[in-house]
């Protein structure tokens, strides 16, 4: 019976995906419609799951996906109707897809699979042998092992890798934090915290993450992941010259080639000014951060290659814009320098001192 209820949702599927290829949105007939399949799905998993078909977890995330399929087709059944006729059409020939795919699917799963064998819940599959079970199956008896034993330090740090490498981020940050409660800290835990919270927060370092981090380098400050997690800190922070040194001296040792080639990439990134588009959407003070670190990456820059103009050229420009003329001074002298015989060099320097407004042989301001 599971299989027709996974069919029914992938029918739902069908129809949302197919929505948005529409000429014009679907009356409101056919959201109505939408709302009371999924009104009697719903009806059909409660049943199921008093029957003891399906399993408590597989009833949780089926009802939460129907239930936001169900707001989003009541909200749609509310909306203007515009391009009835369109629509309609466009509503019949989904209506017909999720249709055709939801019976082909049962129709395989009869003429191939077995459907007079009976169901098997959830607690009989945990008990079959370990090399007939799936990777759920596997991470239900861990769960339930774990809320027998919660102090079972091993088996939450055997289950956390698990849910990270399944993109359940919340739940593996959640498995190291128990680990680390029942067993102490150490350089694995707290790494791993730190990273399942960088990832549900879609790559950005949070405060919490960030102090599991600068536990761990307390613990291993020798460490290349500590190192590497180090500088993405900076970079997020705006320290764009510190994390340019820590990656220089990454590179200096042995590194595994794919780390080297993700170190020589952040460097690349540091490299390359911050989009203006970046700077637009950050507050005001982290857009500071983010200015800041970008001049201070172009000053160490050029104190390595002083034979770039167009940087000279951009150094002076950014420190007139900060309000800071006695660097921009200097680093107008510091290019004279670089380039004493280039006359036409020089011409373009002393038109970015004069557009900076310091004068005449950057002595104004």
């Amino acid at each position: 019976m599971i299989w027709i209820i996974f069919a029914l949702l992938t029918a739902g599927v069908i129809l949302a995906v197919t929505r948005s290829l529409r000429r014009a949105p679907a009356n409101a007939h056919a959201a109505a419609s939408e709302v009371e399949v999924y009104k009697a799905q719903l009806a059909e998993l409660d049943r199921e799951a008093e029957r003891g078909t399906v399993g408590e977890e597989e009833t949780r995330q089926t009802r939460l996906e129907l239930s936001r399929r169900l707001l989003r087709a009541s909200r749609q059944g509310n909306a203007p109707l515009r391009g009835a006729g369109a629509g309609r059409n466009s509503a019949i020939a989904a209506s017909a897809t999720a249709a055709l795919l939801a019976l082909g699917t049962i129709a395989t799963y009869v003429a191939y699979g077995q459907p007079g064998l009976r169901d098997m819940p959830l607690e009989t599959r945990l008990d079959v042998p370990p090399e007939m079970q799936t990777a759920d199956v596997l991470i239900a008896k861990a769960e339930r092992d774990l809320r027998r034993n919660p102090t079972d330090v091993a088996g939450w740090m055997r289950i956390a890798p698990v849910y990270f490498r399944n993109g359940r981020f919340d739940k593996a940050a959640d498995a190291y934090s128990r680990a680390i409660e029942y067993g102490g800290m150490d350089e694995e835990k707290l790494l791993g915290l730190g990273e399942a919270l960088t990832f549900a927060n879609d790559g950005s370092i949070t405060d919490r993450a960030r102090l599991a981090f600068e536990a761990a380098a307390k613990v291993n400050p020798s460490s290349l992941r500590v190192r590497l997690w180090s500088g993405l800190i900076a970079e997020q922070n705006g320290r764009r010259t510190e994390a340019e040194k820590i990656y220089k001296a990454m590179l200096a040792g042995e590194l595994h080639p794919g780390l080297r080639q993700l170190v020589n990439q952040r460097l690349a990134a540091l490299s390359a000014p911050p989009q203006a588009n970046d700077i637009a959407q950050a507050s005001p003070e982290d857009q500071g951060k983010m200015i800041r670190g970008m001049v201070d990456g172009l000053a160490a820059r050029l104190k390595e290659n002083k034979s770039d103009l167009e940087g000279w050229i951009r150094l002076i420009r950014s420190y007139a814009v900060l309000k800071e003329n006695d660097k921009a001074k200097d680093a107008a002298s510091t290019a004279r320098q670089a380039f004493a015989t280039d006359a036409k060099a020089l011409q373009q320097i002393e038109a970015a001192v004069k557009e900076a407004g310091l004068g005449a042989n950057g002595q104004g301001g």
